[in-house]
């Protein structure tokens, strides 16, 4: 079935985009909630009225859109992702992350607009495409800072504390054992004892 969309559905496309969905999906979901007007209708002169009013409204949220793509140009976004000895980063960069920290500068923006070319795992200055219309589309610059792990927590030392460690369970698995064995030695001199007495 075919509709049009009233409002902006981001999975689905932006005002005025005709899609085609399952009949259910529209007569249950889309139409009832306002998203979308049914494709095929009947009264062509109700449809044309509200191909109308939904191409005004899409020509306002395009301006908008714009003005919006302007201020999100000059956005730099900056992250700190831990990187190993060799090099090697601990983690990525990804959309929600982008996401999140957009709304903290006060941007409102949904990851699933945010366009991804490559995933993000390595220090440096990446360019990420944010769909806001769909005709309008901007960059917003992603700096990756790389963080060093402290001096002296590296794999050599990671594997002393896993050899100590081992040392130190066996050390006390063999004092338990002569802690039991000391204690069986105690409890059969008690023993004799009562039998003499």
């Amino acid at each position: 079935m075919e509709v049009i969309l009233r409002e902006d559905y981001i999975s689905l496309g932006y005002i005025g985009d005709t899609v085609r969905v399952s009949r259910g999906f529209a007569r249950n979901f889309l139409i009832p909630r306002g998203f979308a007007v049914e494709a095929s209708s009947q009264n062509e002169r109700a449809l044309k009225h509200k191909l109308g009013a939904i191409m005004a409204k899409r020509i306002k949220k395009k301006l908008e859109a714009e003005s919006y793509a302007k201020v999100l140009e000059q956005v730099t976004v900056e992250f700190t992702l831990k990187m190993g000895a060799q090099g090697k980063s601990f983690g990525s960069v990804t959309t929600r992350d982008i996401e999140a920290s957009l709304k903290t500068l006060g941007y409102n923006i949904d990851r699933r607009q945010i366009r991804l070319s490559e995933t993000i795992k390595g220090p440096g200055l990446y360019k990420v495409e944010i769909k806001l219309h769909s005709e309008v589309t901007v960059s917003v610059q992603v700096r990756v800072i790389a963080s060093q792990p402290p001096a002296g927590s590296g794999a050599a030392e990671k594997g002393k504390k896993k050899a100590s460690r081992k040392k130190t369970a066996a050390g006390s698995e063999g004092e338990s054992e002569e802690q039991a064995e000391s204690a069986e030695v105690e409890t059969s001199e008690d023993s004799e004892e009562e039998k003499s007495e």
